[in-house]
C-alpha cells in the first residue's frame, strides 16, 4: 500500500476514534441546540455565568436519575448560581412529536425543572452517549464539565456532586 495512503487512513481512523470517545472532566461542553415542548430553545451560551446540572435521558427512561433529582431538591440551590435542566431524546418519534411536547411539558411540571427534547439526536452524538444511555454532566460557568457520570447515578455519589454546587 502507498504510504501516503496509509498514513491518511491511520489519521482517518484516530479522528473516528477521537470522536467517540465519552467527554471527560476537563472538556468542554459542546454546542448543541435543543428545544423545549413549549418551543423554548437552549444552546450552550444558555449555559454561562451559571453551573448547570445537565441531564440527559433517554425517553423510555426519564426515571433514571429521579433520585439525584430529589436530593438536589432538597439543596435549595441559588436558582442565581445553578440551574437544572432535562434534556430528552426524542429523535425517531416521528408522528407522535405533539404528543411527546406534551409530555415533556408534563416532565418538567412534575419535575420542577426544564425539559428539553433532543428531537434530532445531534445532542446525543456530541455528548457521545450510546443508543438508550443518558447521563449527568455538571457544567461550571465557564462550559468546562466538572463531573459526568453515564447511565444510573449512585446514590453513594449525590453528596460529591451536591459538594460541587455549594
Amino acid at each position: 500500500m502507498n504510504p501516503v495512503r496509509l498514513f491518511s487512513l491511520v489519521i482517518m481512523f484516530s479522528l473516528f476514534s477521537i470522536s467517540l470517545t465519552a467527554l471527560e472532566t476537563g472538556d468542554e461542553i459542546p454546542g448543541f441546540s435543543v428545544v423545549s415542548g413549549t418551543g423554548q430553545i437552549l444552546i450552550k451560551d444558555d449555559l454561562s455565568e451559571r453551573t448547570t446540572v445537565l441531564f440527559y435521558e433517554d425517553r423510555s427512561q426519564l426515571t433514571l436519575n429521579e433520585e439525584l433529582k430529589e436530593y438536589l431538591k432538597t439543596l435549595s440551590l441559588d436558582k442565581d448560581r445553578i440551574q437544572t435542566v432535562t434534556v430528552v431524546n426524542c429523535s425517531n418519534v416521528g408522528l407522535l412529536k405533539k404528543i411527546w411536547e406534551e409530555r415533556l411539558i408534563d416532565h418538567s411540571r412534575r419535575t420542577g425543572m426544564p425539559v428539553y427534547g433532543d428531537w434530532n439526536g445531534n445532542m446525543q452524538k456530541r455528548l457521545n452517549y450510546q443508543d438508550e444511555s443518558g447521563g449527568i454532566l455538571v457544567i461550571n460557568e465557564t462550559g468546562t464539565i466538572v463531573y459526568t457520570m453515564t447511565g444510573p447515578v449512585a446514590s453513594s455519589e449525590f453528596s460529591r456532586i451536591g459538594s460541587l454546587l455549594q
